[in-house]
């Protein structure tokens, strides 16, 4: 059984209804100084400042008792879960620095010992490629000790998971439902595994179903918790586009796995705005410092296999470079393609390791 200080256990009473948004908590302390003088204020019927609303004040007259307070401890123990509020010093440092962080996470399994963190997202939708390229990266960074975080959503995010445990390494899964609800529910055992090499987390109340609506926050956390967060598939729209719009925002690190098809065309818009374009998990690591005794393991396909997967303009820039070492003018001049397009083209091809950039600023192969 879990022990709280009054103050948690008042921060836990806060956040427990649902009408307190994250920005509303942390007005309310404002306010009143800490939350258990927010409670006193409700029990004792005082005027409140303008900004609580109504709909906050009937709920919080409605949840005003010792009694629902000590019953929500109770109920918290009875399914293996633990609050970690912002004040306990096992809250994740980098979500402190967020705009509103969560006030409470419940937690089932371990925040101690989390160490570096580093997000892999990415589209539900991913191909097998992608898939196994996540979870390779994910095996990488968990062996070298770096905490890998995700969502548990089916594809990028499970590939994620899977292989930073199968590295014996920790990870954290952020839900957009109740640290208690399995989603999605084939995920079952992964969810369980996580709970034994890291922790499931929630900013929702225990037993909340998932919705759309609470899945932009859910990702704020996984991106807010995160040094870095690394793209590896996904169309230009959706839930990985605005995490990689947050991290930005965050002022976190933004890395992307390059490619050539459909799925790719987020992580390619991204390395065009300046985002890292990695080929393999050591890029990560090198990037923060770390050094691997592994020899670094390109990500993608090569040879021939990536020749037979070329579009128009990659297959019209491989031709004219099996004729000789050619300049990005040189490229312009013999199409019609922007040479910006050309640029990024060039990135992908050589990321792919099918070309070589060459001093004078030409390519060859």
């Amino acid at each position: 059984m879990v022990e709280y200080t009054e103050q948690d256990k008042y921060w836990i009473w806060m956040a427990s209804m649902p009408e307190v948004t994250p920005k509303a908590f942390y007005y309310i302390l404002k306010q009143f100084g800490c939350a258990e003088a927010f409670f006193d204020a409700v029990e004792k019927g005082s005027e409140m400042p303008e900004a609580v609303s109504e709909k906050i004040l009937s709920a919080a007259k409605a949840a005003c008792s010792k009694q629902y307070l000590a019953e929500q401890i109770c109920q918290l123990n009875a399914k293996g879960i633990h609050v970690v509020t912002r004040l306990n010093e096992n809250y994740p440092t980098l979500l402190r620095q967020i705009a509103y962080p969560p006030p409470v996470l419940y937690v089932k399994g371990s925040l101690e010992h989390v160490g570096s963190t580093i997000s892999i997202v990415g589209t539900r939708r991913c191909t097998r490629q992608g898939y196994d390229t996540a979870k390779e990266i994910a095996a990488t960074l968990g062996e070298s000790g770096m905490t890998v975080v995700s969502g548990m959503a089916r594809g990028i995010d499970t590939a994620a998971h899977e292989g930073a445990i199968k590295a014996g390494g920790k990870t954290v899964a952020v839900l957009g439902c109740g640290a208690d609800v399995i989603y999605p529910p084939e995920n079952e055992e992964l969810y369980r595994e996580i709970i034994e090499n890291g922790a499931v987390i929630s900013e929702l109340n225990p037993g909340t179903q998932p919705l759309a609506t609470y899945f932009p926050a859910r990702n704020r956390i996984v991106t807010g918790m995160s040094r870095g967060t690394l793209i590896v598939e996904s169309e230009a729209k959706g839930g990985t586009a605005i995490s990689a719009n947050m991290a930005i925002a965050q002022k976190r690190d933004v890395f992307a796995v390059p490619g050539m098809s459909r799925m790719s065309e987020l992580p390619n818009n991204l390395i065009k705005q300046g985002a890292v374009p990695i080929t393999c998990a050591e890029d990560i690591l090198a990037y923060y410092g770390k050094i691997t005794v592994n020899s670094p393991r390109n990500i993608g396909t090569t040879g021939e296999q990536s020749k037979n997967q070329l579009d128009f303009l990659q297959s019209h820039i491989y031709n004219l470079l099996l004729k000789g070492d050619i300049s990005v003018e040189g490229i312009a001049n013999s199409s019609q393609f922007a040479q910006s397009e050309i640029n990024s083209t060039l990135t992908i091809m050589e990321m792919s390791g099918l070309i070589k950039r060459l001093p004078g600023g030409k390519y060859g192969i």
